[in-house]
């Protein structure tokens, strides 16, 4: 299959990929360097790769990269920094959960 451009707004960042299209979300994501992403059952069952895309939570393996095209993505490490966290990083923190 021929690559396919699209534009990825993730953490307030932008890129601009090309990539096959049957790609998911969540191989784009590990590609592009977002290890706060997992890949976990590549089911949809798991959750270790959920994000946020134009504001709803999403499983990204289920999701194809180019259903994403030019949306507003927002990963675990993009809720917050190591100086002000989220709530949800600290409660994850403190259960160990990454």
């Amino acid at each position: 299959m021929k690559p396919q451009m699209i534009t990825l707004h993730i953490n307030g960042r932008t890129h601009y990929v090309a990539l096959n299209p049957n790609q998911t979300l969540l191989v784009a994501l590990r590609d592009l360097g977002y290890t706060d992403v997992k890949c976990g059952c590549e089911k949809g069952d798991c959750g270790a790769c959920a994000v946020f895309l134009n504001g709803v939570a999403v499983n990204s393996c289920l999701v194809l990269a180019g259903q994403a095209d030019e949306g507003e993505i927002l990963t675990a490490a993009g809720l917050g920094t190591s100086e002000h966290p989220h709530p949800l990083q600290t409660a994850f923190s403190d259960a160990g959960a990454i």
